[in-house]
């Protein structure tokens, strides 16, 4: 059996991050906000104006209810509440938020018995086809190989940082191996660690210390060594999401986040373990973003400049190479 792409978490803001799961769902329809190619053009032949058109609700298929949901489902209530519709990865942790709303209807499904399929009415904007192309890549797990990010668009970019950021939430920052303070990342069969049952230290079979006339072991964890050279592959850094995802994984391996803004960019640099100045980082093919990203300050509201990037991480007393 397939494991549920989606789960619905009660809406309480108070209770944010750890709301109740009302139900996990195998999958869903009309959760995107773009419509797939053709639909668009099929709508236009329709009478009356396109913005007349009202969206239909968000379907959650093959829902298995549990908890407050189950009981107003059992009671015959009308009034099935607001919920958060999460984006699940295969071992069932959660890789984004996708949409709020009303829950307004439900059917039997035809998925199996005991499930449910629900209507829910979003007051929240929908997510874009981007998003969930995304969540597809990160279904299995943290990705093994860098630069996976580059093959989307801008707004998929944007969504890729929100995914490692929230695994970076589960996993904490140090969730890959340690490389040594001057290796250039390359593409491995498996960056991730393992850390197996036990990850205290193993004193082996006689943990008593040895009386003999070498000094006893310390067994205390040595003090982390911060790193002294990251190597940023520039290649595909065309926009200002492309920097920070390509960043991450300078910093942490593919899949890996070191902020999304100039401001959360600040915080990793000043709380994030083995990554805090100063240290140098080689920008590789430079060239790229000081194309794409221009190089001339200005004063409205637009992404960083690629001056202003390496302005900001000297300031926080990071090396720039520019390679």
């Amino acid at each position: 059996m397939q494991p549920p792409r989606y789960a619905l978490a009660a809406y309480d803001p108070d209770a944010s991050p750890c709301d109740e799961i009302w139900a996990l769902c195998a999958d869903a329809e009309h959760l995107f906000a773009d419509q797939p190619p053709g639909v668009a053009g099929a709508l236009e032949g329709r009478d009356g104006a396109p913005e007349e058109l009202a969206e239909p609700p968000v379907r959650l298929l093959g829902c298995s209810p549990r908890g407050a949901l189950r009981e107003a489902l059992a009671a015959g209530k009308g009034d099935l509440g607001h919920g958060t519709v999460l984006r699940l990865g295969r071992q069932g942790q959660t890789l984004q938020y996708a949409v709020e709303g009303e829950v307004v209807a439900w059917i039997p499904s035809a998925r199996g018995r005991g499930l449910v399929d629900l209507a829910l009415d979003p007051w929240t904007v929908r997510p874009p086809r981007a998003a969930g192309e995304v969540w597809d890549v990160w279904w299995r797990g943290r990705p093994t190989e860098p630069n996976l990010w580059a093959r989307h668009g801008t707004e998929g970019r944007t969504h890729w940082l929100a995914v490692a950021q929230e695994a970076s939430r589960r996993h904490g920052p140090n969730s890959r191996p340690r490389l040594g303070p001057n290796h250039r990342p390359q593409p491995g069969p498996n960056p991730e660690p393992d850390p197996g049952p036990n990850p205290e230290p193993d004193p082996g079979p006689n943990p008593e210390p040895d009386p003999g006339p070498n000094p006893e072991p310390n067994l205390e964890p040595a003090p982390e060594q911060p790193a002294t050279m990251r190597h940023l592959d520039g290649r595909h850094i065309t926009d200002e999401p492309a920097f920070y995802c390509a960043l991450g994984e300078a910093m942490n391996g593919p899949g890996g986040y070191f902020g999304r803004n100039v401001d959360t960019l600040s915080r990793c640099l000043s709380e994030a373990p083995g990554a805090r100045p100063p240290f140098t980082l080689v920008w590789h093919d430079a060239r790229t973003a000081r194309t794409c990203l221009g190089v001339t300050p200005r004063t409205d509201r637009r992404p960083p400049s690629f001056e202003e990037l390496v302005d900001f991480l000297v300031l926080m007393d990071v090396e720039v190479v520019l390679d």
